[in-house]
């Protein structure tokens, strides 16, 4: 149709074209308000739907309001760029509200816009193949002229896709309306109502059933779908929140969720929520806060606050943290409330615990019996305790946050020492054993003290945060120890002493005896003198050996049989070509008490064997002296004629077997095995201070 065929149109006025243009002013204020006020993608397509839509209704007013054939078929061919548009853009908007944006792609509107872009050219080029409608003609409605379109195959496929698009998108709702919660299934049903009216009133025109089959229906229908998404927009909050972020987030949140509306009644409320005010949501939603949970109903309200509460339940009591928020519109007026309740209790009981833990600590530290300081990595002194200040002579405020390098009572050289210490601490990480120091440290009065310092290592994330270091005063103990090595000193000089006078004493009597030997004309009596010298001469040479040696509780008894046998020797003058002695003696000692009795009875075995023996002068002893796991075992052995089968050691008349007897049995504590193969055989063992 030509422009000017156009503009000579003739226009009728009707009873439906002023409702259609103010049904066109809302669809339109609505887009734009959707437009501007929502960002996200739902909203901005079902915005560019009703604006589409919009234009829907001017064409249809403008092809009802014209008497002319060509002007009616004009305007119709508008309608249908609008239509195939709505179609489209209702299923795209489905997909992006039921939270399915990930077909939303250009590859995915590309495919849905071959049937829609399809149309609109075989709508513009109609006359050439009449595949859309093939007839128009003009009918009478009442007193109104009208258009009947005799529909081509090209319109069932168009309307049979668009119909597919309307169900698809709907039957999403539909899903999405059983999964989603309370307040929102009436914004889905909503939409889905928006979505079957215009349907319905299209088929009616189709079928051309209904009271007003003479006219296209969805002059009725699109305004009423409109009125939908308005109650959408301004009751149900349409394009504020998906659903199924709703039910994504809040639904299983570890928080309690309460939204309030500026009535303080719930709009909503997660199932944390509902359990914590003790009814289901349908119970609660549109009450008032107070009337349902009046026990904390004063911290739930207000506009912007953080609370904490205690809420009995029957696994005991819990603490949640209440946090508010307000939802504003752009003009500032309150909406509704968000009223988080975060579940605090393990946190309250780790701050009660952590507290109780540093009340402890505080205690042991203010009352420990040491001295305890704590500095950082640095050296600065972070605190000390009451002991310290008492050590020191000084007051905690004057250490805190003072290196302790800066305090003068430590000298120099023991405060280089300190620092090495400290460097080698913190630079090289707590050794395996934190040594133990000990420094004299000047009071603040000018005495002095004596204190064993141990330090620890503070750590965190493996780095050295500070260092803990215990400070024990041992002034008491220095002085004691000194007082106790004062004592053993002298108790030492005490014990040499006596020793030397025994030694020189045992020596006079071994020298009285060898003067009065003189005079005994008798071998017998002689003999006697001699082995009496020779038992003193032990006894001297054991407190000779004591006097000598650095060590006065235990002998050195290599040395003195060493001694005693070669004295013998030399007392009895054997000559050592032909008689030899072997010493066989190991890491032994042994104190006095075990050492003077042990020596009489080496003195007494050797000297028998050197007596009696070796009647031809010639044969070897042996003495043997080994001790193992605290057993000691001395062998004199010699390979002579052996003693006789009818002597005992405790049945004859020889004092000196006698005395070695009584010795061993009585004053050592130990047995004696006498083996008389191969000459004679003594084998002692006891124990040492048995």
């Amino acid at each position: 149709m030509m422009r000017d065929e156009v503009d000579s149109m003739v226009w009728q006025t009707t009873p439906y074209t002023i409702p259609l243009l103010g049904a066109s002013v809302v669809s339109a204020l609505s887009a734009l308000y959707m437009w501007k006020h929502h960002q996200v993608a739902a909203a901005k397509t079902l915005s560019l739907i009703l604006l589409v839509g919009t234009g829907w209704l001017l064409c249809y007013v403008l092809e009802y309001g014209s008497t002319a054939l060509q002007a009616k078929i004009f305007w119709s061919k508008l309608q249908y760029i609008t239509v195939v548009v709505i179609s489209v853009g209702w299923f795209i908007f489905t997909l992006q509200y039921t939270a399915h944006e990930k077909w939303v792609t250009r590859r995915t509107i590309a495919l849905l816009g071959i049937v829609p872009l399809t149309t609109m050219l075989l709508v513009l080029t109609n006359e050439a193949h009449r595949l859309v409608w093939e007839d128009v003609e003009l009918i009478t409605g009442g007193s109104f002229v009208l258009s009947h379109y005799t529909h081509g195959p090209w319109f069932w496929v168009h309307s049979t896709y668009s119909y597919m698009l309307v169900l698809g998108g709907s039957l999403l709702l539909l899903r999405m309306l059983f999964r989603s919660q309370y307040l929102y299934r009436w914004q889905i049903g909503a939409l889905l109502l928006a979505a079957s009216l215009p349907v319905l009133e299209s088929i009616l025109y189709i079928t051309g059933s209904g009271p007003l089959s003479y006219m296209g229906l969805t002059v009725v229908g699109f305004p009423a779908a409109c009125l939908a998404v308005l109650l959408c927009i301004f009751r149900f909050r349409l394009g504020d929140i998906v659903p199924v972020a709703r039910e994504a987030i809040i639904e299983n949140m570890s928080d309690g969720v309460l939204v309030l509306d500026p009535l303080d009644r719930i709009v909503d409320a997660n199932p944390l929520a509902q359990e914590l005010i003790g009814h289901p949501a349908s119970e609660v939603l549109g009450q008032p806060i107070g009337s349902v949970w009046p026990n904390w109903s004063d911290c739930l309200t207000g506009v912007d606050t953080d609370k904490e509460i205690a809420v009995e339940n029957p696994s005991g009591q819990r603490f949640y943290d209440v946090r508010i928020s307000p939802l504003k519109d752009v003009h500032g007026d309150l909406v509704s409330r968000i009223v988080v309740l975060r579940d605090i209790t393990d946190r309250k009981r780790a701050e009660e615990l952590l507290h109780e833990s540093e009340e402890k600590f505080r205690t042991i530290f203010e009352h420990a019996s040491d001295e305890i300081v704590y500095l950082d990595k640095n050296g600065i002194i972070l605190d000390i305790n009451k002991r310290g200040e008492d050590m020191f002579g000084y007051k905690r405020d004057q250490f805190i946050g003072k290196n302790f390098a800066e305090f003068d009572f430590i000298d120099q050289e023991n405060m280089g020492k300190v620092r090495e210490l400290f460097s080698e601490l913190v630079g090289g990480g707590n050794p395996v054993s934190p040594p133990l120091v000990e420094l004299e440290v000047d009071h603040e009065n000018g005495t002095k003290v004596f204190a064993e310092v141990s330090t620890e290592l503070i750590k965190k994330n493996g780095e050295v945060e500070g260092i803990l270091s215990i400070i024990r005063d041992i002034t008491e103990r220095k002085r004691a120890e000194e007082h106790i090595k004062q004592s053993l000193r002298e108790k030492e000089v005490l014990l040499r002493e006596i020793h030397h006078r025994v030694k020189n004493n045992l020596q006079v009597i071994s020298s009285l005896l060898n003067l009065q030997s003189a005079y005994v004309e008798d071998c017998q009596y002689k003999e006697m003198f001699k082995e009496s010298q020779n038992r003193v001469k032990s006894m001297s040479l054991i407190h000779e050996k004591l006097y000598q040696s650095e060590n006065l509780a235990n002998i050195n008894f290599e040395e003195y049989v060493r001694a005693l046998t070669n004295g013998l020797i030399r007392s009895y003058g054997i000559n050592t070509d032909k008689v030899s002695l072997e010493v066989e003696v190991g890491h032994v000692s042994l104190g006095i008490d075990t050492a003077i009795p042990c020596g009489l009875v080496i003195n007494e075995l050797v000297s028998n064997s050197l007596k009696h023996a070796f009647p031809d002068g010639k044969g070897e002893i042996l003495v043997s002296l080994h001790a193992n796991n605290g057993i000691t075992e001395l062998t004199v052995k010699d390979n002579g004629v052996g003693i006789p089968e009818d002597i005992s050691l405790r049945r004859t008349e020889s004092l000196g077997l006698r005395l070695v007897s009584i010795l061993v049995e009585d004053q050592m504590k130990g047995h004696i095995d006498l083996i008389r193969t191969k000459g004679t055989e003594f084998r002692i063992t006891f124990r040492e201070g048995e």
